[in-house]
């Protein structure tokens, strides 16, 4: 009786070579895919973003005291930007970040999300998008990392950690080279 012949798997190294392709090929829809989703920004300066937070402060991204800050853009209809919520409020108590509500609807339903969700953050809403609107926002949730000056450093889309973005603030602060206060 002859036994058809068992199928042999293939030497290690052209498995670790297969395997390298398609890690590279994942890692560069990824990629692809967030440099699609980014801004594009006219330039590297932020644009005026004045307004009144949610709790009645008055916001002027053009009067930050020389400190970097974080604009953080997300939407209440966006099950990213909800997972990552948390973590932004968190990092809001110990560092400078603004949050920007984008067409998520009035004063009123964001701030019963907020309540909903247990989160306290200063959160400036945009329910037509008008604000954001020099920014060119294809996608959400956004994360921009500003100098004193009004540099745009980073631009994160898509799921960030607090700590990827304090690293960044703290990059930006120590180490680019930023300098504080100036004029936009």
């Amino acid at each position: 009786m002859n036994t058809p012949p068992q199928p042999t798997k293939p030497p290690l190294k052209s498995r670790l070579l297969r395997w390298s392709i398609e890690l590279a090929l994942i890692v560069a829809v990824f990629l692809l895919i967030r440099a699609w989703q980014a801004p594009a920004l006219p330039d590297t300066h932020l644009p005026p973003l004045i307004g009144v937070t949610l709790d009645g402060q008055a916001f002027d991204s053009r009067n930050t005291q020389g400190r970097p800050f974080i604009v953080h853009i997300w939407a209440e209809w966006c099950p990213v930007c909800r997972m990552e919520l948390g973590g932004i409020a968190e990092l809001a108590r110990h560092a400078p970040v603004i949050s920007i509500a984008w067409k998520s609807g009035n004063d009123e339903a964001v701030r019963q999300f907020l309540r909903k969700e247990n989160l306290t953050l200063p959160v400036m809403n945009d329910p037509q998008g008008r604000l954001l609107a020099p920014l060119g926002i294809k996608a959400v949730p956004l994360h921009l990392v500003v100098d004193g000056s009004g540099r745009i450093h980073f631009v994160e889309t898509g799921y960030t950690t607090a700590w990827g973005l304090r690293a960044r603030l703290w990059w930006v602060e120590h180490v680019s080279g930023a300098q504080p206060g100036g004029a936009h």
